[in-house]
C-alpha cells in the first residue's frame, strides 16, 4: 500500500480514536467544571461522574494502542489474557456483552503480533454491528492448518454496506470514513499476513466474523 493511503489510514484510524474518546473526556471536562462552581461542598455525583468517565477514557485508550499501534504494546506473555482484559474493559457498563471462550494453551503458543491485533479489531467490528446492544462471542482455534479467529455478534445486528465493502480487496479508501476504517484495518492486516477476513450472517439474528491467517504472525 502506497503512502498516500497509509496516510489517508492514519488519519481515519486518528479520527475514529477521537471520536471514541470525546465523550468520556468531555465528561471529566464538565465535571471539573461543576466541581469550580465556588460551592463549599463537593458533590459526590459529580466525583463518581468524573472517576467514572475518566477509567472509562483510559480504558478505551488503552484498548485502541492495542487494536491500532504498534506490535509491541501488546505483551508478549500471557498474551489471550492481556487482550481479554482489553476487551472487557472496554465493553464494561455497556449494551454489548463479551462471551469470551480464548483458547487452550496449544492455541495461544500459535498467535503472533497479527493475530493479537485481530482478535482485538474483530471485537470492535462485532461492536460496531450491534447498535442496540448483545453479545459477541469470541473465540480462538484451529481450523485447515489455519489459526482462526471467530467473533460472533449475536443479538440485532446491523452490517453497514459499507463496511462490507471495506473489507474487501480492492476497496478504494478514499470512500472510507472513521467509522469502517477498523474493518479496511482489519482486512489488511489478514490479507498482509496471508490469510483472509469475512464475515457472514448468522441464525438467526447476528453476524459473525472470522480471520484465518497462517500459524505464528
Amino acid at each position: 500500500m502506497g503512502d498516500c493511503k497509509d496516510l489517508r489510514l492514519s488519519e481515519l484510524l486518528a479520527a475514529r480514536l477521537c471520536h471514541d474518546l470525546v465523550g468520556p473526556i468531555g465528561a471529566v471536562a464538565n465535571g471539573a467544571e461543576l466541581l469550580d462552581d465556588g460551592s463549599p461542598t463537593v458533590d459526590p455525583e459529580v466525583v463518581a461522574l468524573i472517576g467514572g468517565s475518566a477509567r472509562q477514557g483510559s480504558r478505551r485508550l488503552q484498548f485502541f494502542r492495542m487494536a491500532f499501534g504498534s506490535g509491541n504494546t501488546i505483551p508478549t506473555s500471557a498474551r489471550l489474557a492481556a487482550l481479554q482484559r482489553a476487551a472487557s474493559e472496554l465493553l464494561d457498563g455497556g449494551r454489548v456483552t463479551l462471551d469470551w471462550r480464548g483458547a487452550d494453551p496449544a492455541v495461544e503458543a500459535q498467535m503472533g503480533q497479527v493475530a493479537a491485533k485481530l482478535v482485538l479489531l474483530l471485537v470492535l467490528l462485532a461492536v460496531d454491528t450491534l447498535p442496540r446492544g448483545g453479545t459477541i462471542r469470541l473465540g480462538v482455534g484451529i481450523a485447515d492448518g489455519r489459526l482462526t479467529i471467530e467473533a460472533q455478534a449475536a443479538g440485532q445486528a446491523a452490517l453497514p454496506a459499507e463496511l462490507g465493502r471495506a473489507i474487501r480487496e480492492g476497496c478504494d479508501i478514499e470512500e472510507l470514513n472513521p467509522k469502517i476504517a477498523p474493518g479496511y484495518l482489519a482486512a489488511r492486516l489478514a490479507r498482509d499476513a496471508g490469510g483472509a477476513l469475512s464475515c457472514a450472517p448468522l441464525s438467526p439474528e447476528g453476524v459473525v466474523w472470522t480471520a484465518a491467517i497462517p500459524f505464528g504472525v
